[in-house]
């Protein structure tokens, strides 16, 4: 039986090799929404995850504009929590880039940042932010937004 465990637990991703030979155990995709964090603010990061995770939703971080492009990309987060002064690449041209782009497009954004003038909040709009928070932000209110924005019933 121990064998059998190990032999189990080796092809847990594997597909099968042969016809009629089965793969074990099957993840289960996680069925839990994906916000993904784009701030370089450890200390906001970590504020963020910890609610965020703790309201259900499954967290990614990007520390710099690049990356939050690249991981919208390839991991498809259901929303992005995005900082509107990011190194590499400002969080208003990333917001931009994701909303003109076909596969991103659908995705909410929503810009969490210290840039409070009316003119900063038009422009975070009009790139197509869908919804914008200045920076001191009230975390029940902020995860009251997203869950607004991917759990609408």
């Amino acid at each position: 039986m121990y064998r059998l465990v190990a032999r189990l637990s080796l092809r847990r991703h594997a597909i099968a090799d042969r016809p009629g030979e089965f793969a074990a155990v099957i993840q289960p995709r996680d069925s839990r929404k994906s916000v993904l964090i784009a701030e370089d603010e450890p200390d906001i990061v970590r504020l963020l995850a910890f609610h965020l995770q703790r309201a259900g939703y499954r967290v990614a971080h990007a520390a710099d504009g690049v990356a939050a492009i690249n991981d919208v990309f390839e991991n498809k987060p259901d929303l992005v929590l995005l900082d509107g002064l990011l190194p590499k690449l400002h969080g208003f041209e990333v917001c931009r880039l994701l909303k003109h782009s076909p596969t991103s497009r659908h995705i909410p954004i929503i810009l969490v940042t210290a840039l409070t003038s009316m003119d900063d909040k038009l422009k975070g709009f009009g790139c197509g932010a869908d919804d914008y928070v200045t920076k001191p932000f009230e975390i029940r209110e902020l995860v009251a937004r997203v869950r607004h924005r991917l759990d609408p019933d």
